[in-house]
């Protein structure tokens, strides 16, 4: 248990770090080194390489699972990592096949794919390493290594992706070298993850048949049959409106789209926190029927986080003009993008632990079904959306989505566990975030230089926002907090 808590805080550590250098590179640093369609580009194949690797593998990933069975250190656990990488290698077969018959409809004919089109092939191999990448992290984490493939996800490779946008940002290289470099750094942690399994004697593609019994065979084949129904969901669902914006208004606007959904990743931080510690928590409780804990960490997750996740919402809209100000005139339709998708992601967050009460219950099988039913609604939605409002559409789709995926859970869990989480808490919550966003509109005047005038505003919300929240005494667990605080200031 102590392991798993230490590789815990350390992964959180390095998750964060890479959040923060995520941020600065893509929100601050990207848009003035890269023009709105080089972003564009670069995202487009992030998004589409994420998704076709989700489908090369096949649902092989789902038979974690059933990894215990496989668990024997002395015959490298049975052959397990050759199955998975033999699996994936008829995937990416599939993959270059559907790329090369394919190409002409995945980049489409018009002025706007030009760029794409000129880069298409780095597809491939970007498809291809992120398959393995996938297929090595998930054979160390369950190994009981938890942080090496997150931290070369989320720390490492936006180390290397800050430097590549640093190169071009003071003119070192054109933009053809910058994405040579991109590509390297975007593959290397596949290679570093490899190097870690070796090193630790982990890595072994010897296979062994005789384990495979007709009723493990079966029992796999199953779970792979409805990962793949299920898997891609998700990431199908975070990634359709890049793909559907290019096509039907090209790689500037997809550039702008991803530089303001960074944003709503802002957001959804305070989750993220949670999630990591709910779901063994969480899961535990199921394990001993204790549904008393159930009920309180649901009801805290979502005044805690409807708390932290409204004050992040507040602070980024009331220094939007401040946030453009700093940027290249053609950002400047992303404004009214990063209202919606912040509020998506805000949705998300207030609703709180609904997604690891189910993924952790026996019903897990509903969420991973209404994952299918809401591809369909999003690719409507942005379809519907897109051609009327812009990139905008794109992102009230994606609210729209959000909303609709948490009313289910909502219900189900009402339904179901007879489980509430909204007190009055929730909706005084609301009302002072609303309150002290218009306070600060009113009261503070609109300062010329931005720095200042964001520093002022930031700090009247701060002021104003928490104090309140405090003093309501709307959660229990930030009065805590407070209170530990000022105990330590005083001493």
């Amino acid at each position: 248990m102590g392991i798993i808590k230490q590789q815990t805080i350390k992964g959180s550590i390095y998750s964060y770090l890479g959040i923060l250098i995520g941020f600065l590179t893509v929100s601050i640093i990207q848009p003035h080194s890269l023009s709105a369609e080089g972003i564009g580009l670069i995202s487009l194949l992030g998004s589409l390489s994420l998704m076709f690797a989700q489908f090369s593998i096949m649902g092989f990933n789902g038979t974690a699972r059933y990894f215990p069975y496989f668990r024997n250190e002395e015959n490298k656990h049975n052959g397990y990592l050759f199955l998975s990488c033999a699996i994936s290698a008829v995937g990416s077969i599939l993959f270059i096949t559907i790329a090369y018959v394919y190409k002409d409809e995945l980049v489409g004919r018009n002025q706007k794919s030009i760029l794409f089109e000129q880069y298409y092939w780095y597809l491939v191999p970007l498809t291809i390493f992120t398959l393995f990448f996938n297929v090595f992290d998930l054979y160390a984490r369950m190994l009981y290594n938890m942080t090496t493939g997150l931290i070369l996800r989320e720390f490492t490779k936006r180390i290397f992706v800050l430097i590549t946008v640093l190169l071009v940002y003071f003119k070192l290289v054109s933009f053809n070298t910058f994405m040579i470099l991109w590509f390297l750094a975007n593959i290397i942690p596949t290679g570093l993850i490899i190097a870690r399994l070796i090193k630790d004697n982990q890595f072994s593609l010897k296979p062994n048949l005789e384990f495979l019994t007709k009723d493990m065979v079966r029992k796999l084949v199953g779970i792979c049959f409805f990962t793949i129904l299920t898997g891609a969901s998700p990431l199908i669902i975070q990634n359709i409106d890049n793909i559907l914006i290019s096509k039907k208004l090209g790689l500037n606007h997809t550039g702008v789209y991803s530089w303001a959904f960074n944003f709503g990743i802002i957001i959804s931080l305070p989750s993220r926190a949670l999630y990591s510690i709910a779901y063994t928590v969480i899961a535990e409780s199921w394990k001993k029927n204790d549904m008393a804990n159930i009920r309180s960490v649901y009801e805290k997750s979502c005044v805690n986080q409807l708390i932290s996740s409204l004050f992040l919402f507040i602070l980024i809209w009331a220094n939007v003009d401040n946030i453009f100000a700093m940027l290249p005139p053609e950002f400047k339709d992303g404004k009214y993008t990063i209202f919606f998708v912040s509020l998506g992601f805000f949705i998300d967050s207030a609703t709180g632990i609904n997604l690891v009460i189910l993924a952790t219950s026996k019903y897990f099988k509903y969420d991973s079904l209404f994952n299918v039913l809401l591809v369909g609604v999003i690719v409507i939605a942005n379809l519907i959306l897109i051609p009327i409002y812009g990139i905008t559409g794109a992102a009230i789709a994606s609210a729209i989505t959000f909303f609709i995926f948490n009313l289910f859970r909502y219900l189900f869990i009402l339904i179901k566990f007879k489980m509430q989480p909204f007190k009055i808490e929730s909706l005084l919550a609301i009302v002072t975030g609303v309150l002290v966003y218009y306070l600060s509109v009113w009261i503070i005047p609109h300062i010329q230089n931005f720095i200042i005038d964001t520093i002022a505003r930031t700090a009247f919300i701060t002021i104003i926002y928490l104090p309140t929240i405090y003093f309501l005494k709307l959660s229990d667990d930030i009065n805590i907090i407070i209170n530990n605080l000022i105990n330590k200031i005083k001493r």
